[in-house]
């Protein structure tokens, strides 16, 4: 018998792009019921979000030092978290919630290693407001052979159901994944970069966070060579579902460091385009009538002109419009899937993180109310 019980939880976001953190305050049954009840957005400094991608970038290559060197961050990590989530709760003014579910910020993912590192603890935060934290989700699938994400789909199976099940949900933040439904099965993956090459180049070349409105990128050209080169990465010739750690194409980022400006950011705006293209191309995808974007990605003008331009059969939405905001959907998914956790819900499968079997995942702390 399913669990139809409700619970009021806050889902905690910070994403591959790292430029802020997400709250949204839901309830629940982490099944066919959704109340979005107080959300918001607070972006970090171009100081700050600089800062986190330096950390990354300096990570050693020595793996067996990998998860040595980020839990030297782990407390400050969770000390942010923690401020964010209580100006959420005093501006809001909300005194009791059932549960936290918390992503964890994603330093680093590599699922050949059967590593992926997300920092924020789960414990602390849960002794810190005396509240159930489940967080730590991505572990369990690891473990059993997954790749380790997309691992929120089950919200977007959700909001499909709701919306349009015959349409595929495209997620673009620092990296691209997909979710879509086929033969009432959940099909899920990541499929190329997002604005993560983009908004490194942007800063780079003009020292600010993002392109706005594709600006810069409609003032250059592609460079030829360097698109050539990405379309042969390794990436592409792996099966679905598979997925893809944010700087896994640093090789053509650095090469198109030399390149003029607005050249550089228009060829990785091609990147993004060719990658969600390719994948939407498939035959296995002529079902699709409906291509659904979330993230910072779908607010890129020039990007979805060019999507538009090229994938004409097809009709191209942001989420926006069906009264989400494209912005949180995934402290939205991080709330849902927590509930699923803690229900023990199924939140990857074979077809979604490439797993061995349908498995639920997360950690739950409970705090110590003595």
């Amino acid at each position: 018998m399913k669990d139809l019980n409700k619970y009021l939880v806050l889902g905690v976001m910070t994403g591959t792009s790292m430029d802020g953190i997400d709250l949204s305050l839901i309830k629940t049954d982490g099944i066919n019921y959704v109340k979005i009840i107080k959300e918001e957005n607070y972006s970090y400094s171009l100081k700050k979000q600089i800062k986190l991608k330096r950390i990354v970038e300096n990570k050693p290559n020595n793996i067996s030092k990998i998860y040595e060197y980020f839990q030297l961050y782990e407390n400050q990590i969770t000390k942010d978290a923690i401020k964010y989530i209580e100006k959420f709760f005093k501006r809001n003014k909300i005194k009791k919630i059932d549960i936290i579910s918390l992503s964890g910020q994603t330093m680093y993912h590599n699922p050949n290693k059967n590593i992926t590192i997300q920092l924020g603890n789960g414990k602390t935060i849960s002794e810190y407001f005396k509240v159930r934290v489940v967080t730590n989700f991505r572990e369990k699938d690891i473990i059993n052979g997954g790749e380790g994400a997309p691992i929120g789909s089950y919200y977007h199976k959700y909001l499909l159901n709701v919306i349009n099940s015959r349409a595929v949900i495209i997620n673009i933040g620092g990296v691209t994944n997909s979710s879509q439904i086929k033969n009432r099965t959940l099909i899920s993956t990541d499929i190329g970069p997002g604005n993560g090459i983009i908004d490194d180049l942007v800063y780079f070349f003009y020292k600010k966070k993002y392109d706005t409105n594709g600006y810069y990128a409609s003032n250059g050209k592609i460079s030829k060579y360097i698109f050539n080169l990405f379309k042969k990465d390794p990436f592409f010739k792996k099966k679905y579902p598979k997925s893809l750690d944010r700087n896994h194409f640093d090789r053509y980022l650095n090469k198109m460091k030399k390149n003029k400006k607005n050249d550089a950011i228009r060829t990785a705006l091609a990147f993004t385009i060719y990658s969600i293209k390719k994948f939407i191309d498939r035959k296995k995808n002529s079902y699709l009538n409906e291509i659904i974007l979330t993230g910072g990605g779908r607010k890129n003008i020039l990007l979805i002109k060019i999507l538009r331009e090229n994938l004409k059969n097809i009709k191209i939405t942001k989420i926006d419009k069906y009264g989400y905001d494209g912005d949180l959907i995934e402290s939205q998914m991080f709330g849902y899937i927590g509930i699923r956790s803690l229900k023990n819900l199924i939140i990857s499968t074979p077809l979604t993180t490439n797993n061995n079997k349908p498995i639920s995942g997360g950690k739950l702390f409970n705090p110590n109310l003595k």
